[in-house]
């Protein structure tokens, strides 16, 4: 039964689609509110550099079959401060959800952009990395062993950290994952098994004492 529902599922274009409308709408939201940031980004640029941890609960749509998953998430960030309105960052971020039908892992790192608005720190990113993915039940009836799989993965999301009390923020994020598994049997014709699984993250952000050195 898992496998015909898997099979003959509709939902995943549509919420698929859903998805993209509101990380689209998020991330113009964020983009549109840098001019406003002027005079706080001209404020953090003196830092030079800083080092965030973040952890939270991760609420999250598999792509594979009507349950939902939770977990959790963890990661990092490098930021640089250039005096310009939105600042660059380098982000690692892990991935874990699990619930009745699949469990979901995945490690990725890039690029993330944002911007400071007194005491919110809406942002954007792209990030890469790979994913893996434990089924409770093979979704290829003709390969029961067929349970457990690799992939590439790319995830590209938008939040906001907002200030709490010093060096502690609050986040509220939201990813959309794209993971290819290939071609093994799954679909049929043998097209490529792809994911687009979605996260959405509540969590807190510690910003990690760190002083650059300036020449």
């Amino acid at each position: 039964m898992l496998q015909l529902r898997y099979l003959e599922r509709t939902m995943p274009e549509s919420t698929y689609r859903r998805n993209l409308v509101r990380l689209t709408l998020f991330s113009l939201a964020a983009l549109i509110s840098v001019p406003a940031a002027r005079a706080q980004a001209d404020a953090t640029a003196s830092r030079g550099a800083s080092i965030s941890a973040f952890g939270g609960y991760a609420y999250s749509a598999p792509d594979f079959g009507p349950k939902k998953n939770s977990g959790g998430v963890l990661g990092a960030d490098y930021t640089r401060y250039f005096g310009w309105r939105i600042a660059p960052s380098f982000e690692l971020r892990a991935n874990y959800t699990t619930g009745q039908t699949v469990t979901e892992k995945s490690f990725l790192a890039g690029p993330r952009f944002q911007t400071d608005l007194r005491r919110f720190h809406p942002y954007v990113d792209a990030l890469f990395g790979g994913a893996s993915i434990d089924f409770a039940v093979s979704p290829n009836p003709g390969v029961p062993s067929y349970t457990h799989d690799f992939a590439f993965a790319s995830s590209y999301g938008a939040g906001v950290d907002i200030d709490l009390v010093h060096r502690f923020q609050a986040k509220v994020d939201f990813q959309q994952q794209f993971e290819n598994f290939g071609p093994n049997g799954t679909i049929v014709n043998n097209a490529n098994f792809t994911l687009t699984p979605s996260y959405f993250t509540v969590g807190v952000v510690y910003r990690i004492p760190f002083r650059p050195h300036k020449q």
